[in-house]
Formats: C-alpha cells, sequence, structure tokens
C-alpha cells in the first residue's frame, strides 16, 4: 500500500485485513504509541472538516507522531502563486505523508503523481475512502461481520455512497442497494464518467424504495443532501424529500436495522431526529471508529 485514495484500489483482502487490524488494536488498547515517533503528516484542506481533521491530528499524535494543519488559504497554492507540483514536492520535503480534504478529486490524482510520499484521500468531491472504512469497521462491530448483510442508502449519490459502491464491487460479502431519485442518479453518472470510473450500477440504483428489500435491511445509511462547497439544485432537492428516512421507513426494516450517516447531519432533512438520535442510531460509533481505522491507514502507510 503506497496510498490511501480510493477502496477500488485495494483487495477485499487488503481491506479486511486493516479492518480487523484496526478492531484488534481498539479493543486490546494495542495503540503502538512509539511506532511514528519523529514523523510528521500534513493535514491540507481546502474544504471544512470536523472529524476528519480532529481524527486524523489525533491519530498521528497518538501514535508518538507530530502534525501540521494547513487550510487552503494558509498557502500560496490557493492565489495561484504557486503550482500544485511545487507545493507538494514542498509538502514532501517537510512531511513522512499528507492527508488531502480537497475539491476536486483530479487534484489528488495529479499530487500522487509528484509526491515522494504518502498520500491519504481524507475527502474529495468524488471519494471519501476513510469514511466508509469507519462504516465497515462499525457494522463489522454491531453484526459480528459482513457476510449476508443488506445495508441500504438513501438520498442522494455522494462522494460517501461511491466508496460504498466501490466497497461493494469488491466483493466483502454484503448486498448494497441504493434508492434515489433518476436526477440524482444522473449527476453522480455525469461525475464518475468524467473520472473514468467503469462500474456495474444496474442492479443495485433504485428510482423508487422496494419494500422487499427495505424488509431485509440490517442497515440503513444516508447523507447531507447538500455537500459542502457544491451547488444542489432545487428540483433534486424536492425529489429528495421521498427518500428521508423516518422512523416509519425504519419500521419496515428489520427490528436490528441499524442507522449510520457520516456527519455532518441536518435533523428533520434527510433524517428525522427520532431516527438520527434513536436507539438503533450509530452514528457517534461511526464517528469514532474514524480514528481507530486512520490510525491503522497511517501504520501501514508512514
Amino acid at each position: 500500500m503506497k496510498n490511501f485514495i480510493d477502496i477500488k484500489d485495494f483487495t477485499a483482502e487488503e481491506i479486511n485485513a486493516l479492518l480487523n487490524s484496526a478492531i484488534e488494536k481498539k479493543n486490546h488498547n494495542l495503540s503502538s504509541k512509539e511506532i511514528l515517533s519523529g514523523k510528521n503528516l500534513i493535514l491540507f484542506f481546502e474544504k471544512n472538516s470536523t472529524r476528519t481533521r480532529l481524527s486524523f491530528d489525533l491519530a498521528v499524535k497518538q501514535l508518538g507522531g507530530s502534525s501540521i494543519i494547513l487550510n487552503g488559504s494558509d498557502i500560496h497554492l490557493s492565489s495561484g502563486k504557486e503550482s500544485l507540483s511545487d507545493t507538494i514536492k514542498t509538502f514532501s520535503l517537510y512531511s513522512d505523508g499528507v492527508v488531502m480534504r480537497v475539491n476536486k478529486h483530479q487534484t489528488i490524482l495529479d499530487t500522487i503523481e509528484v509526491s515522494s510520499v504518502p498520500i491519504i484521500n481524507g475527502l474529495s468531491n468524488l471519494s471519501h475512502p476513510c469514511q466508509c472504512m469507519a462504516g465497515l469497521m462499525t457494522i463489522i462491530e454491531e453484526k459480528g461481520s459482513l457476510e449476508n448483510l443488506n445495508i441500504t442508502w438513501f438520498g442522494p449519490i455522494t462522494n460517501v455512497a461511491h466508496s460504498w459502491i466501490e466497497a461493494y464491487s469488491k466483493n466483502l460479502g454484503f448486498k448494497f442497494s441504493i434508492f434515489s431519485p433518476d436526477r440524482s442518479r444522473d449527476l453522480y453518472l455525469s461525475k464518475i464518467t468524467k473520472y473514468k470510473e467503469n462500474l456495474n450500477l444496474e442492479s443495485i440504483i433504485h428510482n423508487q424504495i422496494d419494500d422487499e428489500i427495505l424488509s431485509t435491511a440490517d442497515v440503513i445509511m444516508t447523507d447531507t443532501w447538500q455537500s459542502m462547497g457544491e451547488e444542489t439544485d432545487e428540483q433534486v432537492i424536492r425529489e429528495l424529500h421521498d427518500f428521508r428516512v423516518t422512523k416509519t421507513l425504519m419500521n419496515m426494516a428489520k427490528k436490528d436495522c441499524i442507522f449510520m450517516h457520516c456527519l455532518p447531519a441536518n435533523r428533520g432533512q434527510e433524517v428525522e431526529e427520532t431516527v438520527i438520535d434513536g436507539a438503533n442510531s450509530r452514528i457517534w460509533e461511526e464517528a469514532s471508529n474514524r480514528l481507530h481505522v486512520q490510525k491503522q491507514i497511517l501504520r501501514i502507510l508512514i
């Protein structure tokens, strides 16, 4: 593992090994405290961040290393006074790895061509692999494994959903269904075409909620309808209303079905408060697991 850019870059065996190690070290408090002693991680943010910023900053420090946090406005790159190539080559001089949270996925793809240190995708407009890994970890802890689980996604097909699609394509044992309006699906398809993604989506994307699939759901997930820095068509917002996660919808799933959300959430829009703050919600376990997954990513890469 040279970089951590997309779920599609790894085999099922690599994904399972990372998750199992993260869970084992979390459960036995095996922090490998000094494993990153003398190492420095740069955290670069073009977008706002709460959980990604906190979890990576704490992860490297708890493993004995240090971090430098840079916002887009802090450096010459944002003003156009320095090229991406020169910026990344400079990052490589002062760090042992770089986490990047960027507006365009292409920025990360261009970065790995010139960087001499590992690059980690902390979110792009295409994917959010670290979030997906934390979600997978949470489900394994809750359900025992991923085998034969039915995971359902409601609402827009966001960067987080894209990473889940890639995880599903790795045959990790779970079934995956997406319920999303046609307009939202078309926006997603245009995005992945731009990045030359080739995924078989016919069997998993549905423009209406299928009660039979919903009745077998072990996990229900959603995301905010309005991604940071991206304009959302008002017509799309209106159409998404039929794909809200409500208490009624949760009651149609299995009794032990859990709810997950990557956060930040708009309570009352994509999900009812009674669901996200209810007994079956696992949003805080998922948020907490960002730290443990990212520790393991850093152990492997750095």
